[in-house]
């Protein structure tokens, strides 16, 4: 059972797509729990491939690929558990992503949410160009405990403000976390607008994120 899920953690960490795919029904096949191949086969696998590219040991086409090979694992197991009927495993946190209204930059948003995927997480991408009511109406939708905007334009990070003003109003605040990031944002902007949390990078956030989910729970 171990050689499964280090042969399933090494093929990610190696990004091979088609040794993933071809491993996980194997090792179910074999007897190894299907939940087990997720927490401990492919998510640890993608955490650490994330924390590569975050110390840039990776390019960025690597870990994209590494991605590919983990979500390719995760989709697998997917439909095993419901082929199985197995119990599912229960998604480690909610979380609302986003790029603000006037921005369309996508990649660092786009990341984050794969990351966050492949590690676990039940991420709802509200897209680009976002108006800041939107990342309230789905917070509200899905009950997300998390909610991430993006900025990279000076022009648009003033939206990032509305959002907070705007979960205010909506009067669930106090029940939703607010993590910041883009080139337009940094520590001071955080703390002045109010956002809980702000991550220079794509990396850093999943980490934020995946540390408050441990601390609090979902």
């Amino acid at each position: 059972m171990a050689d499964y899920i280090e042969s399933i953690s090494e093929a990610v960490l190696k990004y091979d797509v088609e040794l993933v795919k071809k491993l996980v029904p194997e090792a179910v096949e074999s007897g190894v729990d299907p939940i087990l191949i997720m927490n401990e086969g492919l998510s640890n696998a993608i955490i650490e491939i994330g924390d590569k590219f975050g110390r840039e040991e990776i390019f960025l086409v690597e870990l994209m690929i590494a991605a590919e090979a983990c979500m390719g694992g995760v989709d697998i197991v997917k439909k095993i558990i419901l082929e199985k009927k197995v119990d599912a495993v229960k998604p480690k946190g909610v979380i609302v992503i986003g790029t603000v209204e006037g921005d369309i930059h996508n990649i660092g948003k786009d990341i984050v949410k794969t990351l966050l995927e492949a590690a676990g997480f039940e991420v709802h991408d509200i897209g680009v160009d976002q108006r800041a009511q939107n990342f309230v109406k789905k917070a509200i939708e899905v009950n997300a405990k998390i909610v991430a905007s993006s900025a990279l334009l000076t022009t648009t990070s003033p939206n990032q403000k509305a959002i907070e003003v705007e979960l205010k109003e909506a009067g669930i605040r106090d029940k939703v976390k607010t993590i910041i990031g883009g080139a337009a944002t940094n520590a001071d902007w955080s703390r002045e607008i109010g956002s809980d949390y702000y991550a220079s990078t794509a990396t850093d956030g999943v980490k934020i994120i995946k540390k408050y989910f441990e601390d609090v729970g979902k």
